[in-house]
């Protein structure tokens, strides 16, 4: 069911069923109504509210008569006060369900927020910490996710990342209850969104498909993976060949559209695996306060050219679906040409250094020391020491990747 006056296809992949075109997110009314809704929780965060992104989403409700209680208070990596001050609105306010329009630390909070409310103690207590954490018994109510953003692909995965602040860490909850029941995917609400921002989250996006492609669980484990092996290299595809053009383009709805579907499509593939860029980028932005995207992307082509030698029929697929040219190219040469075309790709996006963060190289035994722990680096196509990170931060310091 599209919304009037919008180019909207729907399909439902893995049980969620996504509204995908231009104005699409102009359909949740319609959608809450076919459901029989009544009243809804809306979360979003105040950048959304002032630059009335979420206009299209209340008209739609208000059209088939959804009430609605907006909830505007999430910041950037959502803290668990956040998640426990909506949990508490969402068991007085007898919702039938739950709507969330932004980027991943919004859509990250909704799903949060939801499940607790059927639950007793703290979100942290579910943790999927490399030692496990509390199983939840039931999902939350159904969750439409509408992203503003293109990147973490949270509207279509099973995580939550949470803050702590007592720890100052980030925490992924994760279940299968946490999926999103709808996804209207509106490359509208992305027009508008600052270069850096589109940057930042696009390389975030292809990064997931990176390193879903390349994760240890895939290479251990040969000839059961097609299903997300398929879907990652097409997000690389998609986002690799149009991330540009909406960086330098903003108004380009075409381009925005495929890096939004990209990111989709990496976010479907999220339980593959991720790896070092992941990994290396989270102390990035518990120490220097990086963008979760920008720390990603400033270490990802140290970490492609470093998984070149672990899996470079893998590396040099990276390549091809990067655009690269690689016939004639020998295995080694070819899996190297896709570090060195994501190098190509920052460069023309104008995309941060490491050096722009962290000022002196001394600095970067201590975040290697955190990086070494992160299960992402432990997922890498080979597991990650604290010698070869150390190696690598080295090197994107310096600004280093082969010739």
């Amino acid at each position: 069911m599209p919304a009037k006056n919008s180019t909207t296809n729907s399909v439902t992949i893995g049980g969620i069923k996504l509204l995908i075109g231009n104005g699409a997110s102009g359909a949740v009314g319609l959608e809450a109504a076919a459901r029989r809704w009544n009243k809804v929780f809306l979360v979003t965060d105040s950048e959304i509210v002032r630059l009335e992104l979420h206009k299209k989403v209340i008209e739609s409700l208000e059209e088939y008569k959804v009430e609605y209680d907006l909830f505007d208070q999430v910041p950037s990596d959502p803290p668990t006060a956040v998640v426990e001050k909506g949990t508490q609105l969402l068991r007085q306010g007898h919702y039938d369900g739950v709507v969330a329009i932004g980027g991943g630390s919004v859509m990250d909070a909704a799903k949060a927020m939801n499940i607790m409310q059927f639950h007793e103690g703290e979100v942290l207590d579910y943790d999927n910490s490399p030692s496990g954490g509390k199983k939840f018994s039931r999902p939350g109510l159904p969750l439409f996710s509408i992203p503003t953003t293109s990147g973490t692909g949270s509207e279509v995965t099973q995580y939550a990342v949470i803050t702590s602040e007592k720890e100052n860490r980030k925490a992924t909850i994760g279940d299968p209850m946490l999926v999103s029941s709808e996804v209207f995917l509106d490359p509208e609400l992305t027009i508008g969104l600052p270069k850096r921002i589109t940057a930042a989250t696009g390389i975030d996006a292809i990064a997931h498909a990176i390193e879903a492609y390349t994760s240890n669980r895939v290479l251990n484990v040969p000839g059961s993976s097609v299903f997300s092996d398929t879907y990652a290299l097409q997000a690389v595809r998609m986002i690799g060949a149009n991330l540009c053009q909406a960086v330098k383009e903003g108004a380009d709805l075409e381009a925005r559209k495929q890096v939004m579907l990209g990111a989709a499509m990496a976010g479907f593939v999220s339980q593959a695996g991720s790896g070092g860029a992941h990994g290396m980028g989270t102390p990035l932005g518990a120490r220097y306060h990086v963008p979760h995207g920008t720390a990603v992307g400033i270490m990802l082509p140290y970490v492609m050219e470093f998984n070149a030698s672990i899996c470079p029929e893998r590396m040099k697929e990276i390549a091809k679906a990067l655009g690269c040219e690689v016939e004639g190219m020998t295995l080694g040469e070819g899996a190297l040409s896709a570090s060195k075309k994501m190098m190509q790709l920052l460069k023309e996006i104008d995309f941060p250094t490491l050096t722009e963060y962290v000022k002196t190289q001394e600095e970067l035994q201590l975040l290697s020391e955190d990086a070494v722990k992160d299960k992402c680096c432990m997922l890498n196509a080979k597991a990650l020491n604290v010698e070869e990170i150390l190696a690598l931060y080295q090197a994107a310091w310096k600004g280093e990747v082969r010739e």
